[in-house]
Formats: structure tokens, C-alpha cells, sequence
């Protein structure tokens, strides 16, 4: 959740920007804070969805990865062609983080949740290295 909080608020920090060079610079702390977030939603679905449905999860979630920005385009589009392509950034990165505490306050699971240790969850058809030495399985 921190990482898209940090996307939104570089997004309205960009459309704020006045020089060239804090623009980018706003563009590549929201581009960063965008591939921790996929990374660890990624993980998350790996990790957290059951083997049996984890290919129709991942799918799901890839789907929901490309159309969401591609609305979140056609919501900024219209609102720049109403008002100014500044507002429609500034207010889109505001959504987005009022959005993100919304989900934060109303899903203590989430904030919770921590990565679980290596040795609680062992690979399917993975076979123990030391139990059989020279063996491929």
C-alpha cells in the first residue's frame, strides 16, 4: 500500500511540476513506486492463492494490471479535456491515495500481512538437495 500511496503522490506532484527536470524527476519516483507495487502484488497472488487456482488468479490479476490504467487514462482524459491536464493529475493522484486509505482503514488483513518464512511453504515437486544428492527430480 505504501508504494502506490508514493505512486499517487508523485502523479500529483507531477502535475505541480513547473521545471522540466522535477517533472522527470516526479515521473521516475512514480515509475519506481509502481514496480515495487506489481512486484509485490505479484508475489502476493504467488504466494497466497492456492496451487490449484493459482493460473485463473494470475489471470485475472494480469487482466485487472493492464485494464485498470487503461481506464485510469480514459478517467484522466476526459477530466484534462473538461478542466486542465494539471488538474486531472493532481486530483487522480489524490484519488488514488484517498482511495488507498480507504482500503487501508477498512482491511486490517492486509496491513497485516507479512510475508510467510521460506521453510513454511515448500515447493511442489521440489525435492530436498541433501535427501537426494545427484538426483534431478
Amino acid at each position: 500500500m505504501s508504494a502506490a500511496g508514493v505512486w499517487g503522490l508523485a502523479l500529483a506532484c507531477f502535475g505541480l511540476a513547473g521545471p522540466l527536470w522535477l517533472a522527470l524527476g516526479c515521473l521516475a519516483v512514480a515509475g519506481a513506486a509502481d514496480t515495487v507495487s506489481v512486484v509485490t502484488r505479484s508475489a502476493l497472488v504467488q504466494l497466497e492463492t492456492p496451487e490449484a487456482y493459482r493460473g485463473r488468479v494470475s489471470s485475472v490479476e494480469h487482466v485487472i494490471g493492464v485494464a485498470g490504467p487503461e481506464l485510469g487514462n480514459f478517467r484522466g482524459g476526459l477530466l484534462a479535456s473538461a478542466t486542465s491536464a494539471s488538474f486531472s493529475l493532481v486530483f487522480g493522484g489524490l484519488s488514488a491515495i484517498l482511495a488507498i486509505a480507504a482500503v487501508a482503514a477498512t482491511n486490517a488483513p492486509l496491513r497485516a500481512y507479512r510475508t510467510p518464512p521460506a521453510a513454511a511453504k515448500p515447493v511442489p515437486g521440489v525435492a530436498d538437495a541433501a535427501a537426494t544428492p545427484g538426483q534431478i527430480s
